[in-house]
């Protein structure tokens, strides 16, 4: 019994991570935080992935420009 709780253990550790989800303690410390910390940490992640998404536009034009 004590293996397959281990082995239930690992097997959502492994999902979690091929899902890119967070653990549910990261969740669960999320609504502690105060908001503006929340909004700020929203607002970079945001940006990151807009600019790196227009990164990815301008490396796709060199890639396929013909």
């Amino acid at each position: 019994m004590k293996y397959l709780a281990i082995l239930v253990f690992v097997d959502k550790k492994i999902l979690q991570v091929v899902n890119l989800s967070p653990s549910e303690s990261l969740v669960e410390k999320l609504t502690h935080i105060h908001p503006m910390k929340q909004i700020t940490y929203a607002t970079i992640v945001q940006a990151t992935v807009f600019f790196g998404m227009l990164g990815m536009f301008k490396v796709n034009s060199w890639i396929f420009s013909i």
